[in-house]
């Protein structure tokens, strides 16, 4: 479960809370171990409102090193002071743990130093083997791992595959595209869209920043159809299309 996910969870959490009126005997807590709540400013400037608003306390640069089930306390390294650390004590502790490839990539001539396929970011072709080919979570695309992610990046792969096949250059290149659907209540949501160089790269001609209802039912009711349907069965490429549309072929 990625970092974002972790704070969705805090705030569905906090709706749980409150419908059930033990909210003012909550104290919910986020720790991270980044600097900022979330890569996108655009992004995280609409997430620090929503969890000023609803009364989250949000720590940064804090690892999580230990934790003591028999005390319930949770221990943190303090990354911009080595060497120190701090606990809190917990009643439900929610925990995202480190990510990484598979031992069949991290132990092979395939992977990077840090244990990742080694892939050229622009057209997904190894940096070392020509004939290997890599997209999804497994890589070293310096992007976020989800399935947005992953259909942007079969549409390119499939296009590079095939002029590879035809002793070709690959000329398509992908851009880092993917997509968050931050769900922030019962019935709301924000759909952060972005690229490589965290830019927003939004599908909607509207401001995707905001708390929709419109945006949960896409991520509720939609998007469980295009994984299942489309992207799975080679159907879905991403947004890419519907965005140019959208915005008039300016994006």
């Amino acid at each position: 479960m990625s970092t974002l996910q972790c704070v969705l969870n805090m705030k569905l959490s906090r709706e749980s809370d409150r419908s059930m009126g033990k909210r003012s005997k909550a104290n919910i807590i986020y720790n991270t171990s980044l600097p900022v709540i979330f890569g996108v400013k655009k992004y995280a400037d609409a997430l620090l409102n929503i969890v000023k608003a609803r009364d989250i306390n949000v720590n940064y640069r804090l690892n999580l090193i230990e934790v003591r089930t028999d005390k319930q306390e949770a221990v943190f390294e303090m990354l911009d002071h080595p060497g120190e650390t701090r606990t809190f004590q917990y009643e439900m502790l929610h925990v995202t743990p480190p990510m990484a490839a598979p031992d069949v990539i991290q132990k092979s001539v395939l992977a990077d130093a840090d244990g990742w396929l080694d892939v050229n970011k622009d057209n997904l072709q190894h940096k070392k083997y020509s004939n290997i080919f890599g997209i999804g979570d497994c890589t070293n695309l310096p992007t976020s791992k989800t399935a947005a992610a992953v259909a942007a990046q079969s549409a390119i792969l499939s296009k590079t595959i095939s002029l590879v096949m035809m002793n070709q250059k690959p000329t398509h290149k992908y851009n880092g595209y993917t997509s968050c659907p931050l769900v922030t209540a019962y019935n709301k949501c924000v759909l952060a869209e972005f690229d490589y160089d965290a830019q927003p790269l939004e599908t909607f001609p509207f401001d995707q920043g905001k708390e929709r209802r419109s945006m949960f039912h896409m991520k509720a009711d939609l998007m469980p159809y295009l994984y299942w349907y489309a992207l799975l069965k080679g159907f879905w490429g991403g947004p890419e299309p519907l965005r140019k549309l959208m915005h008039l072929g300016q994006q």
